[in-house]
């Protein structure tokens, strides 16, 4: 059991006994403490039932005040919040769960036609033998790799006994150490795994984490993995029933649409320091590329910068070369700019501004990269990542879009997809690295990280952090910390795990542990 440090820390703010608030708080939230009744509390706490019932009457007294203390004066402090500007946010249709095609797109690689698969499939309900479709298949693949072609019925008999059998054979015994197997079935290949990266396909400069790092990074929970990357799906039709994935066009202006557009990706920059103003110079073949105007340009400036903008040259529907001062705000601060001039320190600050201001795109996209793929089907590819902002975009195949950011996919999506994920990742960062590990493995990593409902680290701060074990969670970091804190606050160890009975040398209760033997002699 694991005293929730949150859970006590409230019943001892409301008045409750350290003692018995460690008691209430043990292995529960605050919404399983509140509903229990006198009768538990006096069970739970040892106590007698006028105690039990004045605890039960201030968690009841608490629960209507609404979380504060009545009995204790409170101080309200109004700070006032920052104007924030914020775009129209849009109301996206909520997309339909077609069934079918969602069936259609789980089942894109299993063969149903072939004449080995269906063979082996009125085998196997002939037998009444239940195997999956991705079984069938793989066995189907495996016979035609041998030159077969089809079966007859009882070779497909045989092979569909002999599969179940194997089937049968590979599930995990009860009380099997499968904590420690998955361990090793990881860790060994893992020490096989080069340092090595992959190259980001249309672009030179960028590598994409793999093997080991990338391993780590799983593990680990990182907020943002150091590269992280989205392939972005488009719907079939948009929104006037026009193709949309097949039209590369369509696809590069919704690429451009989200790749971050900064100043200096549109213009030179050049600073007068003797005259202190700063002058844009627009590049129109980027503003093409970029799907932009000079006038939406200066617009968007004006409108970050909050200055006044000038057409240096060309007219103001297609200006040619930007001019901003620091200091003015207006056209009519600049009758006075002679008399009150900026100072060399503005001139800086403002460049600097300049320079990183994101005049169009996602937060965080770096880059956004028109991919093909097989089925001549157009999609993006980008370096950054940034899933909710992304999913906002009309056009964007919501089910399909993916990110390698296993927390963006938590936040946006659930705990369920970030299991998903997890897996995902690490089979396509083990296959790779050419290494073969059984999927279990890696469900099982997966299912430990997401226990709680939340994505955690396999380490201090995650799940070897919080083992119910006080001797597991010294034997694996900060030893004495975790042996004073469960000295103070008189936690127990119940010695059900793996490393605890190590440390105290005695047998563990797993494999042949968890049997025990005696001999009864007979009485002569």
């Amino acid at each position: 059991m694991v005293v929730k440090s949150a859970t006590k820390k409230k019943l001892m703010d409301m008045g409750v006994q350290e003692e018995f608030s460690h008691k209430l708080a043990d292995d529960r939230k605050w919404d399983d403490v509140k509903i229990l009744t006198p009768g538990e509390i006096a069970q739970i706490c040892g106590l007698a039932s006028d105690e039990a019932t004045a605890i039960h009457s201030t968690l009841v007294s608490f629960g209507k005040s609404g979380g504060s203390d009545s009995g204790n004066a409170t101080t309200t402090v109004v700070r006032r919040k920052k104007l924030v500007r914020r775009g129209k946010k849009t109301e996206l249709i909520l997309q339909n769960y077609d069934t079918e095609a969602k069936i259609t797109h789980i089942n894109r690689d299993i063969g149903a036609d072939d004449p080995i698969y269906q063979a082996l499939e009125k085998a196997a309900e002939k037998e009444d033998i239940q195997l999956t479709k991705r079984l069938f298949e793989d066995i189907s693949e495996g016979i035609r790799s041998r030159g077969k072609a089809k079966l007859t019925p009882a070779q497909a008999k045989k092979i569909v006994v002999g599969a179940a059998e194997q089937f049968k054979r590979a599930s995990v015994d009860p009380f099997e150490a499968v904590g420690i197997v998955t361990a090793q079935s990881i860790g060994e290949p893992g020490t096989q795994m080069t340092m090595r990266t992959f190259h980001y396909a249309g672009v030179a400069t960028v590598n994409v984490t793999q093997g080991l790092p990338r391993i780590i990074e799983i593990v680990d929970a990182r907020k943002t993995p150091n590269t992280p990357t989205m392939n972005i799906y488009v719907e079939e039709l948009d929104q006037k029933g026009k193709p949309l994935a097949a039209n590369e066009v369509a696809v590069q202006k919704l690429a451009a649409s989200l790749e971050t557009t900064t100043t200096q990706d549109i213009a030179d920059i050049d600073v007068e320091v003797a005259q202190r103003y700063i002058t844009l110079k627009l590049r129109n073949s980027h503003l093409k590329l970029k799907n932009m105007s000079g006038a939406e340009v200066r617009d968007k400036l004006s409108r970050a910068l909050r200055l006044f903008i000038a057409v240096d040259d060309g007219s103001e529907a297609k200006p040619k070369s930007l001019k901003i001062i620091p200091g003015v705000s207006k056209e009519d601060d600049l009758k006075d700019i002679s008399d009150n001039p900026p100072t060399y320190t503005e001139l800086l600050q403002l460049e600097e501004k300049i320079k990183s201001l994101r005049l169009k795109g996602v937060k965080d996209i770096a880059r956004a990269n028109v991919q093909k793929n097989n089925d001549g089907e157009f999609y993006i590819s980008t370096i950054g990542s940034n899933l909710s902002k992304v999913s906002d975009f009309a056009g964007v195949d919501r089910s399909r879009t993916y990110t390698n950011n296993i927390m963006e996919i938590h936040d946006y999506l659930g705990i369920e997809a970030a299991r998903q994920a997890i897996i995902n990742e690490m089979i396509l960062t083990l296959e790779g690295a050419r290494l073969d590990v059984d999927v279990r493995h890696l469900l099982m990593v997966a299912d430990v990280m997401t226990s709680e409902g939340e994505v955690r680290a396999i380490g201090r701060h995650g799940v070897s952090g919080t083992k119910h074990s006080i001797l597991a969670r010294a034997a694996f970091e900060v030893t004495v910390n975790h042996l004073l804190q469960a000295g103070i606050i008189g936690e127990r160890d119940n010695l059900t795990g793996v490393a605890e009975n190590i440390i105290v040398g005695q047998p563990i209760a797993l494999g042949t542990g968890s049997v025990e033997l005696f001999y009864i002699p007979e009485n002569e």
